[in-house]
């Protein structure tokens, strides 16, 4: 190869290297939230910080209103990726296949908050709690504490559905309900607005799959990578909200359309005290869940808690030591 041959190839080679090298197309998916609160700090991180696309996600994300309702629109086939955990096992119940894979958040993330005159969890015997749906997590919360106070669920608990936050606590100020349950924001407005904090969330502790992500088991068969990179992702935003607060209230201000930054460093403070560094899938949750619901169901008192999860993603995640690379 004579002298002028060799310059052509540098240059060949040169002008080969400058191009971009061909990329995988990535995996579109639709996933849904069901809430509008600081829990869901992890998907609302992982879409506007790209954490999705950097894992090869276009992930469609979809504010559901309920759990039960996101779980609906898993079975239809509308989202790939659901939150609703007393949907799911409800669900799995009833024979259809829905898994939890993992849950950022283990516990029911919501304050028990009440009338003012209204002083201890014993003065709720017989009162009207409000709940956003039959079967969401605050209905299973107040199921639970009325459980674990000896009282009856038959005559004891009167509940009534009045969807979200904001019309949960229109329902303490005009007396149509005497306690509920509210996320961190909504909280700091009731407790300005005279309303009594009976219990936090930290001090109730109720184990619970409140930001379970949950799939259809077929589709998890064949598209378990694709599951991987999801929860993946939603785990790296955790990891970064945890460090970031700044750009994390910002984005929890862009979701709730909140300008109080009173408001929005509770939820923030809120959040990353129960977001669970790896999301595994909370069996106790489940467990707790399925005693609430064997009171009308006996089957559920049959079934082993552990038939409704896959911890298999948020394992594999942990061997991989994947929260120790994000630190380097």
């Amino acid at each position: 190869m004579d002298r002028y041959q060799s310059r052509w190839l540098v240059l060949f080679v040169i002008v080969l290297a400058a191009l971009p090298l061909p990329s995988l197309a990535a995996e579109r998916v639709r996933a849904s939230y069901a809430a509008v609160n600081g829990s869901q700090l992890p998907v609302w991180v992982a879409r506007e910080r790209g954490i999705f696309t950097k894992h090869g996600l276009d992930v469609d994300l979809i504010y559901i209103s309920s759990g039960s309702l996101n779980v609906q629109a898993l079975v239809g086939g509308s989202v790939q990726f659901a939150a609703g955990g007393p949907g799911g096992v409800e669900a799995r119940l009833r024979g259809i296949k829905l898994l939890s894979i993992a849950n950022p958040i283990p516990f029911i993330a919501t304050h028990l908050v009440s009338l003012p005159e209204i002083k201890t969890i014993a003065d709720l015997k017989g009162k009207i709690g409000g709940i956003s749906r039959f079967g969401s997590g605050s209905d299973q919360a107040a199921h639970y504490v009325f459980r674990k106070n000896g009282f009856n669920i038959d005559t004891d608990l009167k509940l009534l559905q009045f969807g979200g936050d904001a019309n949960r606590l229109a329902a303490l100020k005009v007396g149509r309900a005497h306690y509920t349950f509210l996320g961190a924001a909504a909280s700091e407005q009731a407790k300005a607005q005279g309303f009594r904090i009976l219990a936090t969330a930290q001090q109730m502790g109720i184990p619970f799959p409140w930001t379970a992500v949950i799939v259809n088991e077929p589709w998890l068969e064949t598209n378990r990578e694709v599951a991987y990179r999801y929860v993946k992702a939603q785990t790296e935003a955790i990891w970064l909200a945890k460090r970031n607060r700044g750009e994390s209230e910002r984005i929890i201000a862009k979701y709730m359309k909140v300008t109080d930054p009173r408001l929005i460093s509770a939820e923030y403070d809120f959040a990353v005290a129960l977001l669970a560094d790896l999301p595994f899938p909370t069996v106790d949750g489940v467990r707790l869940i399925l005693e609430n619901l064997a009171q009308q169901n006996p089957e559920a008192a049959r079934r082993d808690p552990k038939e409704f999860v896959d911890s298999s993603i948020v394992d594999r995640l942990k061997r991989e030591r994947f929260l120790e690379s994000l630190g380097k």
